[in-house]
């Protein structure tokens, strides 16, 4: 997905002499490209990445299209004050590349993990979130981000050759895809657990003829309000899955809308607890153990039947 991602914004740099590219010393064996072939747009501001911001903004100020690269926790939770008060405070043309999503990080410990970046960015005005669940949503969405100029934040999986999607579809920012369709539950989910979404759905069905309509909020924020009261009016339950905190992510964004406008409709929230997460390993290995795999979610749909 990052190579698609990337890809997606070289070719825009390609096409537009006005936009630049910034890195936090990140990005091996991924940005060479850009540097070699837009090497006076291409800045690496080293391990400064609040710098970073700040720089991006003037560039943005002055007219530029401006990409920033880094992992999840360096780019959002270290430089929150410079992305509110330069980049959202005045609405510029300042798109955030965050790299390794969720648990993707999972040898390197809580310290990578990207579970707060939604709860933090979520909140501020003109800022748009984007968390794309294979490389056709990647694509298009970077593809959109052309002639966008708001603030935007790209939530970056590095699994690659993940086929959710069957073929390309009218994409927009703020409007959510029907996965599969099902009448007695409904599921809101994003980023590559749709796969692990996806399965779970098929063993409920085999084991109970209980049948689930998937939606893939890629967008966070602005969130489709109209998808998720239309699949949630006429469903007794509805789940939310998501690889990130329960508390301020995609679950919480959509329960604020089904507490609003269906009320009668239970809502579960399938995410990390409020603690720190104090294991290492593989993405893999951590999901099993956190109940986000197949199996746990499986297990966490069953409670309710």
């Amino acid at each position: 997905m990052r190579t698609a991602i990337i890809d997606g914004v070289y070719e825009i740099m390609k096409k537009n002499k006005n936009s630049y590219f910034l890195t936090g010393d990140l990005g091996y064996n991924t940005l060479e490209k850009i540097e070699k072939d837009f090497g006076n747009r291409f800045i690496n501001i080293g391990v400064a990445e609040q710098n970073m911001i700040g720089i991006a903004s003037g560039l943005a100020l002055t007219g530029k299209k401006v990409f920033c690269y880094s992992i999840i926790p360096f780019l959002t939770m270290r430089c929150f004050e410079q992305i509110r008060n330069d980049i959202c405070y005045h609405d510029l043309d300042v798109t955030l590349l965050g790299s390794g999503s969720g648990l993707t990080y999972g040898i390197l410990g809580s310290t990578h993990f990207a579970l707060e970046d939604l709860a933090i960015l979520r909140p501020l005005p003109n800022m748009t979130i984007f968390s794309p669940a294979d490389e056709i949503d990647a694509q298009l969405g970077v593809r959109a981000s052309k002639n966008f100029h708001h603030p935007l934040y790209i939530r970056i999986d590095l699994r690659e050759k993940a086929k959710i999607h069957k073929h390309l579809y009218d994409f927009k920012f703020g409007k959510g895809v029907v996965i599969q369709k099902g009448k007695d539950i409904a599921v809101f989910v994003n980023g590559t657990l749709i796969d692990e979404v996806i399965k779970a759905t098929q063993i409920v069905k085999d084991q109970l003829k209980l049948t689930t309509t998937i939606v893939d909020i890629h967008t966070i924020k602005p969130i489709d309000k109209d998808a998720i009261i239309n699949e949630a009016k006429d469903k007794k339950i509805v789940f939310i899955v998501e690889e990130h905190g329960k508390i301020g992510g995609l679950g919480s964004a959509v329960s604020e809308i089904v507490s609003e406008f269906c009320p009668e409709t239970k809502v579960v929230r399938i995410g990390t607890e409020d603690k720190f997460i104090k294991i290492v390993g593989t993405r893999t290995f951590l999901r099993k153990q956190l109940g986000l795999d197949t199996k746990g979610i499986v297990k966490r749909i069953l409670e309710f039947f």
